[in-house]
């Protein structure tokens, strides 16, 4: 005779309740994984009860059934399956429908429990070393992922949102992805990415504005706006939130200066003047690293080439990028930025170097949106980094198969989301 109250234990443990029983329950050797054992448990429930129609709630009879099994956590050290006959009625609203049973859902192969560990996992390590770790193919943890960020996304409200940032990212320089973040204010305590669009330019963004839209946004409440320096997305940004301040994000305003250095020093690099590639040999890192990330060997390295009587358009070109970094760290008013801002542009302009000279008409082209960072105060690095928060998921979605499944990554991560999740430990 099956114990009972064993049954209570596993009815317990697993949320069963009526008409749901527990039938049995047996320890199973598993061929595949060298005669492991692994516990089944089988779940019916007694003939001619009553199931609620998954759409409506009308009650019905089953009138016959579709066996299934879920994976649920593993009891001790063993794996644990759960089996049953799910029924499916015949409803005078919806027609044939399948029941929905209260230890998974539809379609998932996992116990809900079993989900929740799996989202709590994702959540600090990367995909493949979860499904290795649970020991399924990672192509299931993404198909979990991707219900729960689609489901996520239906309930997004961005009636509060009132400062909105937008950023591009590339995967190998390819496939596009149009990234639209919610700055922190007064009525938004809570910075997350709000949408993210498959390709860049003026058609991201207006794909963005009816999803706004549709979540409640309220284009007239934007009052600022954050980009880079590309006059599409400015123009689209600026013509959906027609009320909005527009300024250029200061991260991408030093990246396009330390590009231009970066182009310098190749410059050098590969001209005919040994003395100068004998210098600028193995120090590419040096100059496109902030200086309080290097190790104390390349920060000596820095400060000896910086410190030298070398004639190098790199450290001229250098030397302007840290008087730029210097504009946002030591400005703290908007007229002494402007004032700050003028003479450098001025100084740049007539620069002997030609990338430099270059680089100060983008920025005389973009002034005013550069300035109005020193009224805003407001960048696309609100989640603490966000591109070193892009980098980092992207090592965490290792080997995903399509852009998809990187977006859904971003969004599990930094769509402010609430996701069902199992506490591991106390």
């Amino acid at each position: 005779m099956y114990d009972d109250s064993l049954t209570k234990v596993f009815e317990t443990a697993l949320g069963i309740h009526t008409p749901w029983t527990i039938d049995n329950t047996e320890f199973v050797s598993n061929d595949k994984r060298l005669g492991r054992l692994e516990l089944h448990v089988y779940i019916s429930f007694p003939k001619g009860s009553k199931f609620t129609c998954p759409i409506c709630g009308e009650e019905h009879t089953s009138y016959d059934t579709r066996e299934r099994v879920w994976r649920h956590l593993n009891f001790f050290q063993y794996r644990c399956y759960i089996h049953a006959s799910v029924p499916r009625i015949q409803c005078s609203k919806h027609g044939v429908r399948t029941v929905d049973v209260p230890w998974g859902r539809e379609g998932s192969g996992f116990t809900l429990m079993m989900e929740g560990v799996i989202l709590s996992l994702l959540k600090h390590l990367a995909v493949k070393t979860v499904a290795e770790e649970i020991g399924e193919h990672d192509t299931k943890l993404w198909r979990i992922l991707s219900y729960y960020v689609t489901e996520a996304k239906k309930t997004r409200d961005f009636s509060d949102v009132e400062a909105v940032g937008v950023d591009e990212y590339s995967h190998n320089g390819h496939d596009y992805i149009t990234i639209f973040l919610s700055h922190v204010t007064e009525k938004n305590p809570k910075a997350r990415v709000l949408d993210i669009q498959n390709g860049k330019g003026n058609d991201a963004v207006t794909y963005f504005g009816e999803v706004f839209c549709a979540h409640n946004g309220n284009k007239d409440a934007v009052t600022d706006i954050t980009s880079d320096m590309c006059h599409g997305y400015r123009n689209s940004m600026q013509t959906l939130f027609s009320k909005a301040t527009l300024t250029v994000d200061k991260f991408h305003v030093v990246k396009m200066v330390g590009e231009a250095v970066d182009n310098v020093r190749r410059r050098e690099s590969n001209s005919k003047d040994k003395e100068k590639n004998s210098i600028l040999k193995g120090t590419k890192y040096i100059w496109l690293t902030n200086r309080d990330n290097l190790s104390e060997k390349q920060a000596n390295r820095l400060d000896e080439l910086l410190s030298s009587e070398n004639s190098l358009d790199t450290i001229i070109a250098y030397k302007y990028k840290l008087k730029l970094q210097e504009l946002y760290n030591d400005s703290h008013d908007f007229e002494s930025a402007c004032s700050f801002f003028e003479d450098l542009v001025l100084e740049m302009a007539n620069s002997s170097v030609h990338e430099i000279r270059k680089a100060s008409e983008s920025l005389t082209r973009n002034a005013v949106e550069i300035l109005n960072y020193f009224i805003s105060h407001k960048t696309n690095a609100i989640l603490e980094g966000f591109n070193s928060k892009i980098s980092l998921i992207k090592s965490k979605a290792r080997g995903f198969r399509n852009m998809e499944n990187f977006k859904n990554m971003i969004y599990f991560c930094m769509g402010g989301f609430d996701f069902p999740s199992i506490k591991i430990m106390a």
